[in-house]
């Protein structure tokens, strides 16, 4: 051990036996190898450990400089010339350099340490380097071996991911949901490695064109770049150099080739070759599935016209906006391209989903599935690809082709091959679904679609729809039937632990129905300080949020529930009529979340006692901090309409609020008619006129439970919402987002049927088109000033004819007539003609809803 590099040795080798030599000496010379002190027989076996010991000739010492005959520098230097190497390699380098400065002026190399430059510039300084040139030999063989290293090592994972893929088997459509909870158990640990076992990038495809200078400046993402073998080339440019690219691929479909275009969100200055490929490739269609902005980050470039300027030129191309539709989701906008140099023009629909979030997914996988929909519904046989973009173009964009595509196989196959469609999709661009939770949501999309099916109804069918559904056959359940059986339950889904506390159940009047934590209205305890109420209301907005757990010191409990609407989350609240202790919280409710509309649709039975029932007062009163005033009553048959006035005590500011107070709804599951219903929803609707600004303030609706009826006025009106905007209804989805949000909503076959009964009778048949019903003509409405109508009690009684609502019940309505005098002799011949079921009411031991049982 311890022998110098590149030296000969001679090792002496005599056998003795017991201390005595017995033959001659045996001499053998050898040399060590250049450099290194490993034996021969390890060098292939720990190359780790050689690399530890490469030498290099030792250091040079006693460096001199000195300047001769003026403009000329000699250098010398010691060294022990122990190169550890051969002699032939021997040799010094000098390198000359400017002080302060890195760049070479002159080198010499010699093989002895001695060096002179000359003709140097008078008055400078200088700086000399001197080393042996095996010194740099041996660092770039150590820079060499470790480079070598390292790309082997990348090799190797290369192919590993080539050899990796996992062999996944087509998911039939009858193991879809058994496949989707055993992949998400775990923690969803083989989703994960299903995902992460699939190629981000397949390095054997190149991406040349994009790396070109001359088309860098056009990549939104560095990373983000198109394969050569299948992006879209355009043919009409300008000759220049780059011309003919734009980041935009051909995507496979399930069997159609080059069904999409995946693109990239256009930039400001590629916005002219976004329009001229939808020209080249002749497509018709757009999919967009971002916003312009998201996050105060810039994922898109505007494209199209404004409504405001409705037409935009980009070099060769006039866009002009035909029209824009707005729906919740998605908007819908149908351009005209006219390229100038052609004199040709072509419609395009562009749609663009609005919905995604700006982390994570859309939380309703139908969502995407509705989306399909409409961007199916737009589909030209003759047109081009479909063109698909978000931001970079991979991942929603992956992810909405994955759905699409997936959906055909299923309809065809009966089963679906997620796994194989998205390697597929990762050779034609890379990283198309880009996290994993957009993989798992592909899996949601299509669960979704084979447990529900398309439940989406078209006005236009909606009556042949329905016979359809009610057909019935012997033995067996309706269609309508089967559809009501597979909306989920969702029992338990959520915590309700708040509700259920000792101090919050006296405050229930149903045990039954307890608010879910996650959507539970908040009141805030400190409401009423005396600062300007806009900022205050400002914070209320921003504490609306809650969670499973909730901060109980600073909020007090409701028995009251958000609920989501067509045009967005807690377009509702619907809640349980309040008790005499919570009187005060509803009206703080009321007042805190802005409300405007209140929608009662509970009845006082005959056990029930005044107060139990009325939250108001005809005359000013103050219920906790909110002042009560009842200003004017307008009677109708079917209801009531009470203009209030709402005054926080420490506030100077009144608030008007309405009350609709339904009145056909007595000791039944259901209306006596849809239409009575219906007839008061168009009118709390013509009441809000075309103001916008009231979808942003909620509907209060309260029935005994809070559930029950409250859980049909929120899905009829829903449901009129969608029927207004996109001329269509969907039960079904209604149903199961309102069972999400509050327990005991839509929870009989009955409340199902009387949803479509009552959009059957709005939208009736008329010369063969389903037009909207108007409403029911009022013969008379009735204003009332409620400070007068006790006066009048009496003699309304007398005239009152027989009705299924009791006498405490009209006298709780602070003595005003439920049906005016013009009302009375049609509200006699519907008692005449119908024939009364008798009914026993069953008081529910913890204060609950009355429960009717026929006799």
């Amino acid at each position: 051990t311890k022998l110098k590099p590149f030296t000969r040795y001679t090792c002496e080798v005599q056998p003795t036996y017991n201390n005595k030599e017995v033959s001659n000496v045996k001499t053998e010379t050898v040399e060590t190898e250049i450099g290194s002190k490993c034996p021969k027989t390890l060098r292939l076996h720990i190359v780790n450990i050689c690399l530890h010991f490469l030498t290099v000739p030792e250091n040079i010492t006693n460096l001199e400089a000195k300047v001769h005959d003026q403009n000329t520098i000699i250098v010398t230097c010691r060294h022990r010339r122990n190169f550890n190497g051969p002699e032939v390699d021997k040799l010094y380098i000098a390198q000359l350099y400017y002080k302060g400065d890195n760049s070479e002026l002159k080198e010499s190399k010699n093989k002895t340490c001695h060096f002179e430059f000359k003709d140097l510039s008078y008055l400078t300084s200088y700086t000399v380097k001197v080393y042996n040139d095996k010194a740099v030999i041996g660092f770039l063989v150590f820079l060499i071996i470790c480079t070598s290293l390292a790309l082997l090592f990348v090799l190797y994972k290369i192919f590993i991911l080539k050899h990796n893929l996992m062999s996944i088997e087509p998911i039939p459509a009858e193991a879809l949901l058994e496949a989707y909870k055993r992949k998400l158990a775990d923690e969803g640990r083989l989703f994960l490695a299903e995902f992460q076992s699939i190629p981000r990038i397949f390095s054997r495809y190149t991406v040349k064109e994009a790396k070109k200078p001359c088309n860098t400046p056009k990549n939104r993402y560095v990373d983000i770049l198109p394969y050569d073998h299948n992006r879209v080339q355009l043919t009409t440019g300008n000759g220049e150099a780059g011309c003919d690219y734009i980041n935009a691929s051909y995507i496979d479909g399930y069997k159609e080739s080059k069904k999409y275009i995946a693109a990239q969100g256009p930039k400001e200055d590629t916005v002219s070759d976004f329009w001229r490929m939808v020209w080249e490739q002749q497509s018709s269609i757009i999919v967009m599935v971002t916003r312009c902005e998201e996050g105060n980050r810039v994922k898109c470039a505007q494209y199209w016209p404004s409504p405001e300027r409705e037409t935009e030129i980009y070099e060769e191309f006039i866009v002009k906006l035909g029209s824009e539709d707005h729906c919740p989701d998605y908007i819908i906008r149908h351009l005209s391209l006219t390229n100038r140099e052609k004199n040709s023009e072509r419609e395009v629909t562009h749609i663009q989903f609005t919905s995604w979030p700006d982390h994570g997914v859309p939380g309703e996988p139908h969502l995407l599935l509705k989306l399909r929909r409409r961007v199916n519904a737009f589909k030209n046989f003759f047109s081009g690809p479909i063109v698909v973009h978000c931001s970079a173009g991979v991942g929603r964009t992956g992810t909405y082709m994955s759905i699409d595509a997936m959906m055909e196989c299923l309809e065809a196959e009966g089963r679906v091959d997620i796994y194989g469609y998205i390697v597929r999709l990762r050779k034609q661009r890379c990283l198309m679904v880009q996290v994993e939770a957009q993989y798992i949501l592909i899996h949601q999309a299509l669960l979704e679609h084979n447990q529900f099916g398309e439940t989406e109804v078209t006005l236009s069918e909606l009556h042949s729809t329905l016979n359809t559904l009610r057909q019935k056959n012997t033995n067996e359940p309706t269609l309508m039937e089967d559809e009501f059986d597979r909306l989920p339950t969702y029992k338990n889904w959520r915590t309700f632990n708040t509700g259920l506390t000792e101090e919050n159940k006296k405050m229930n009047r149903c045990s039954a129905v307890i608010p879910y934590d996650y959507n539970r209205v908040l009141l805030k305890l400190d409401e009423g300080h005396s600062h300007d109420s806009v900022q205050q209301d400002e914070d209320d907005e921003d504490e609306e949020e809650s969670s499973d757990e909730e901060d109980e010191e600073s909020t007090k409990y409701i028995n009251a529930s958000h609920i989501d609407g067509y045009w967005g989350p807690r377009t509702h609240i619907a809640a349980q009529t309040p008790i005499p202790d919570t009187m005060a919280d509803f009206w703080m409710m009321v007042y805190q979340k802005k409300a405007s509309t209140i929608v009662m649709l509970s009845e006082c039975n005959e056990g029930d006692k005044e107060s139990d029932c009325v939250y108001w007062d005809k005359e000013k009163k103050l219920f906790g901090e909110i002042e009560v005033e009842v200003s004017s009553t307008d009677t109708f048959p079917a209801f009531i309409i009470r203009n209030i006035l709402i005054r926080h005590a420490k506030r100077k500011e009144s608030r008007p609020v309405k009350q609709f107070q339904f009145l056909k709804w007595t000791n039944n599951e259901l209306p006596e008619k849809p239409q009575d219903l219906t007839d008061m929803i168009k009118h709390i609707r013509e009441s809000f006129g075309r103001n916008n600004a009231q979808r942003s303030t909620p509907i209060v609706v309260h029935c005994n439970d809070g559930s029950s009826r409250s859980g049909i006025f929120c899905g009829l009106w829903n449901l009129l919402d969608s029927a207004d905007t996109e001329k269509l209804v969907d039960v079904f989805q209604v149903c199961k987002t309102l069972r999400k949000d509050r327990k005991g909503m839509m929870s009989t076959l009955e409340q199902y049927q009387f949803l479509y009964d009552a959009l059957e009778g709005m939208f009736p048949v008329q010369n063969g088109e389903v037009k909207a019903a108007q409403a029911t003509a009022v013969d008379a409405v009735q204003i009332v000033n409620e400070t007068k109508a006790a006066e009048q009690k009496a003699e309304e009684k007398a005239e009152q004819p027989p009705s299924t609502t009791s006498d405490d019940q009209q006298g709780v309505a602070e003595n005003t007539p439920l049906v005016p005098d013009a009302g009375k002799e049609d509200k006699k011949e519907e008692s005449e003609k119908e024939a009364p079921t008798e009914t026993t009411p069953l008081e529910d031991t913890s204060n609950g809803p009355t429960v009717t049982v026929e006799v």
